[in-house]
């Protein structure tokens, strides 16, 4: 088996580093509740798109050591890594924010948080830095995936599986809030809940 999984979202959490930030930089005066979808409606709603976007050059490039393991996702690498399963990593990530007023590489960042982590040393998950990939949109991660004759890949979001060419024989995983499953997801995805879940399901693990 061979699996692939998405970086920022599934992988890297910010939900936490977001709400900090909306504060720090001036945008809304406490953190408020419902995790990334919360801080960037408020954000939206109380400094526009530009500050929400601000945000995200932030997040995802100077300030990505703010960012943490989503819960459970160290625990599936390491069964990873003890059962000998590759992973790979396939991100849509643009190389420069969208934001210019942050100069920063942001694939180098994902690199360097990864590295930090221990994502690619024998005593952490063992992850081959050659297989980790950033793409500039989301046809071409479709294309990298299928390209790479993955098992199964674990997204956060739907839309990568519903993008014209995704590999019919690619298991399709969606890890998902439960409001996301409840509504229903109209495309032949398995969800789950948890990096617990997947864990359970794809390794076998208790």
């Amino acid at each position: 088996m061979r699996l692939g999984i998405d970086f920022d979202n599934t992988i890297a959490a910010y939900d936490a580093l977001f709400a900090r930030l909306a504060v720090e930089e001036g945008y809304l005066h406490e953190e408020p509740a419902g995790g990334k979808t919360g801080v960037r409606e408020s954000v939206r709603a109380a400094a526009g798109e530009g500050a929400w976007r601000r945000l995200q050059a932030l997040a995802y490039g100077p300030r990505i050591a703010g960012a943490v393991l989503m819960p459970g996702a160290g625990e599936f690498l390491s069964r990873c890594r003890q059962q000998a399963v590759p992973v790979a990593i396939v991100s849509h990530k643009s190389r420069r924010p969208a934001d210019q007023s942050v100069d920063t590489d942001l694939r180098q960042a994902a690199l360097g948080w990864m590295r930090e982590q221990r994502f690619f040393t024998a005593d952490g998950f063992a992850i081959d830095s050659q297989d980790v990939h950033f793409e500039d949109s989301r046809a071409a991660k479709v294309e990298r995936i299928a390209a790479l004759g993955l098992d199964a890949f674990i997204d956060d979001l739907v839309e990568v599986f519903a993008e014209p060419g995704f590999p019919a024989g690619v298991r399709r995983c969606l890890l998902a809030d439960d409001r996301t499953a409840e509504a229903g997801v109209p495309l032949p995805v398995e969800v789950f809940h948890s990096w617990n879940e997947i864990n359970h399901v794809l390794l076998g693990a208790d």
